[in-house]
């Protein structure tokens, strides 16, 4: 079957919805990225500048506590030194207390550019330790102690006690003065951060709200006109307007697919129409070549019926609107997607197609109905790797699982399960067909010998594939029914394998 030249144009122009999502996603991620970054590096940029104010205040606490020890080794130096090792230990933190004073003044070093008044305070400070380390050479060379010794000692400690009220007093209260403006900034600041968040967070939000919906709208407008459509050819009715092309790819494949299936229809059954006013016209040798033509159709039409199960395609459609509206939509991208890829295998004109296409098309096909059943069905597929490139007449095992879910498992409340099997004995390959449906009747096991001769849908759709296997393999081929027990049925096709049909030969 051709398809319109517009397809080609169309699935250039399209995109898939699997892609629209992609694209919606990763704009939702970079904006929200950049947003989040732009936040996050004022903010830190703030935290930032707060930290260094904290930092300059510890500092500062460190500074005083570096004299406190200097005061405190200078007066262990003085007054509790009676030993040399005393001595040693108190030399030692007292030099070690003023190098840490003076390397916590060089972290608080302020040009008189920047802060002249902090400048002259850290001068002040700097001098008293001058003074203070050439006070140290003159007592140490006093010890032990004369009473002008004392009173350089005292002046020290003098000096000392100024220090560290001068830290506190005059370069702590200082720092903190000359800051606070700051912090005061940095608080409206943060509080202004903190409210363009939330309008940030509350925009985002309702952008993707309003983008869900649309895309939710826009998938399932077109499948509730599928719907509609299907429900129609399901009656008879072969004359409803064409689906309009739109949506995303897949969307536009099934319309596409099932406006070609529709105009297919009904040219067959207007030739069938035709060729059955020609027979009442024409010579006997042409009215047989004109019913020998007719019959073609016919069992090409039945083939196709055979295919293509009308409900079957209403189903599917009907499920695929209900996730739609549940807002499911990877289930909905994966259903859309195997049913679009059902339609593509189908509509191939192939005459043979390697197994495990074959499996994988019945896969998809289970996967939908799997959709529609939900917990009521379960399957399994198992075939070895060994015959997986075997060539096989297509469309050849999907009749069988029908029957197995809609005649065996759908009649029973609580389902069942489906199982195709394959299995390679020797040049032949078996395919089985196992469902714990309600059974099978003795005089439904009985083929009929033509699909002309077919009792319902189930019959035609499997004397149409005894019929393909005995034309492709010959009488080599075999179709058995059984009963399954304690309930159930079990189709058994037995297949040779040719040497034509080994892709590995």
């Amino acid at each position: 079957m051709m398809f319109p030249r517009s397809r080609a144009k169309s699935d250039k122009r399209s995109r898939s919805f699997g892609q629209l999502l992609l694209a919606y996603s990763l704009v939702l991620t970079i904006t929200l990225l950049a947003l989040g970054y732009g936040l996050f590096y004022v903010v830190f940029s703030q935290l930032s500048m707060v930290q260094s104010q904290t930092s300059r205040y510890l500092v500062i606490v460190q500074l005083a506590n570096h004299l406190s020890a200097g005061r405190a080794a200078l007066a262990r130096l003085v007054l509790e030194s009676d030993t040399e090792d005393k001595t040693i230990r108190a030399l030692s933190d007292f030099n070690a207390a003023e190098t840490r004073a003076r390397v916590a003044l060089k972290q608080l070093e302020t040009s008189h550019e920047e802060d002249a008044s902090q400048y002259f305070l850290q001068r002040g400070i700097e001098n008293g330790l001058d003074f203070i380390a050439s006070q140290r050479t003159l007592l140490m060379d006093a010890i032990p102690l004369d009473p002008a010794g004392y009173s350089r000692y005292y002046t020290i400690d003098t000096t000392y006690r100024y220090l560290i009220d001068y830290v506190y007093v005059q370069l702590l209260t200082n720092a903190v003065s000359k800051n606070a403006a700051a912090v005061d900034e940095t608080q409206s600041f943060v509080t202004m951060i903190r409210q363009l968040a939330i309008f940030l967070v509350l925009l985002v939000s309702v952008l993707y709200t309003v983008a869900i919906i649309l895309i939710v709208r826009s998938l399932v407008h077109p499948v509730h006109e599928m719907v509609e459509t299907a429900s129609e050819i399901t009656k008879g009715n072969l004359d409803t307007p064409d689906l309009s092309i739109a949506g995303p790819s897949e969307i536009r494949f099934l319309e596409e697919s099932m406006n070609s299936m529709k105009a297919s229809l009904k040219e067959r059954i207007t030739a069938l129409d035709e060729n059955a006013k020609l027979e009442k016209t024409i010579h006997q040798q042409e009215l047989q070549q004109i019913r020998t033509k007719r019959e073609l159709e016919r069992a090409r039409l039945l083939t196709l019926q055979a295919q293509i199960n009308p409900h079957f395609l209403f189903n599917a459609m009907n499920t695929i609107s209900r996730t739609a509206l549940l807002g499911e939509m990877d289930s909905t991208t994966a259903l859309i997607s195997d049913l679009s890829n059902i339609f593509r295998y189908i509509l191939d004109q192939r005459t043979t197609v390697p197994l495990f296409e074959e499996l994988e098309f019945i896969s998809k096909y289970l996967r939908i109905q799997k959709a529609r059943f939900g917990e009521r069905l379960t399957f399994e597929l198992s075939c070895p790797e060994e015959i997986r490139q075997t060539l096989i007449p297509p469309l050849i095992i999907q009749p069988f699982v029908e029957n197995a879910i809609i005649h065996g498992l759908e009649p029973k409340e609580d389902g069942g399960h489906v199982a195709v099997r394959l299995t390679q004995n020797k040049r032949k390959i078996t395919i089985e067909v196992e469902d714990s449906g309600v059974g099978i009747d003795e005089s439904k096991m009985v083929l009929p010998e033509s699909p002309d001769q077919a009792p319902s849908h189930n019959h035609i759709g499997m004397s149409n594939v005894m019929e393909r296997i005995k034309l492709y393999y010959g009488s080599k081929a075999s179709m058995t029914i059984m009963r399954r027990f304690p309930i159930g049925t079990i189709v058994q096709l037995v297949l040779p394998i040719r040497k034509q049909d080994m892709m590995w030969s």
